[in-house]
């Protein structure tokens, strides 16, 4: 391995000031197309965001059997609310690009034909992301969402939600669902590069189980233990997936030059 890595540093002749303009301009790439996705997405922001409340309805509907409302604390917030969903919307769409330049910072120091993996490596992120937060949408939501609810049924007090609040809570589980569901992925590039090892990632099970729960505790709104199991069990399977496919195609090791 250590071998790998000095080979790796040979390679790349960029200077410490060159790695740094080359990721600021990944940067400014990757916002000026979160910009360009936000154009797109604002155009259908007011229904982008009755698709991100629907969880809650359906869920507010079968505990209280009423229609809810959000509420609007300020003359501007429901704009400022719909400025956030168009730049969430428009993050979805540039994921893409924002994944591609994330593998172009990162590949001055890749061999030669570990660089042609920037095709799979941009599509399969791009399907773990967008995944992660479907399921967080579909499987945690009316949960969480049911749990809160109850809370307060039968003291007499109803829930009166700012606009602003559910966006938050909302888009920040959705990418943080999102972002948990690119761990495999990377996992399995860092094996694919020598830098991880199949063996090492079966030996080190005790600290990925307990990074997962502490990731999930953190995602996941909800202080009970079911909400929380509902992220980390996916995580682990997903982490025993990882295992496998390590072992099946990666635990051979590479031929010396």
């Amino acid at each position: 391995m250590k071998q790998d890595l000095t080979q790796r540093s040979d390679q790349g002749q960029m200077s410490f000031w060159d790695h740094i303009r080359e990721l600021r301009s990944c940067i400014l790439k990757s916002l000026v197309s979160v910009v360009l996705g936000f154009f797109v997405a604002y155009g259908f922001s007011k229904e982008l965001f009755r698709i991100l409340r629907m969880p809650y309805d359906q869920v507010y509907q079968k505990v209280f059997e009423q229609t809810p409302y959000l509420i609007n604390t300020s003359l501007l917030e429901g704009f400022i609310v719909y400025l956030k969903v168009g730049i969430l919307g428009g993050f979805f769409l540039a994921s893409p690009f924002v994944f591609y330049q994330v593998w172009k910072f990162i590949s001055p120091a890749l061999k030669n034909e570990e660089k042609k993996h920037v095709i799979p490596f941009v599509f399969l992120a791009s399907i773990f992301f967008t995944a992660g937060a479907l399921f967080g949408y579909f499987v945690v939501f009316p949960p969480s969402f049911e749990f809160f609810l109850n809370i307060t049924l039968q003291e007499n007090i109803q829930p009166t939600i700012r606009m602003d609040d559910y966006y938050r809570l909302a888009s920040w589980m959705l990418l943080g669902f999102g972002a948990s569901f690119e761990a495999p992925l990377i996992t399995l590039y860092l094996v694919f590069f020598g830098i991880l090892s199949p063996t090492s990632l079966l030996r080190a099970w005790r600290g990925v189980i307990v990074g997962i729960l502490v990731a999930s505790a953190v995602i996941t709104p909800t202080p009970d233990v079911g909400t929380m199991m509902m992220m980390a069990l996916p995580l682990f399977g997903l982490y025993g997936i990882t295992i496998i496919l390590a072992f099946a195609f990666f635990s051979k090791p590479k031929k010396k030059p």
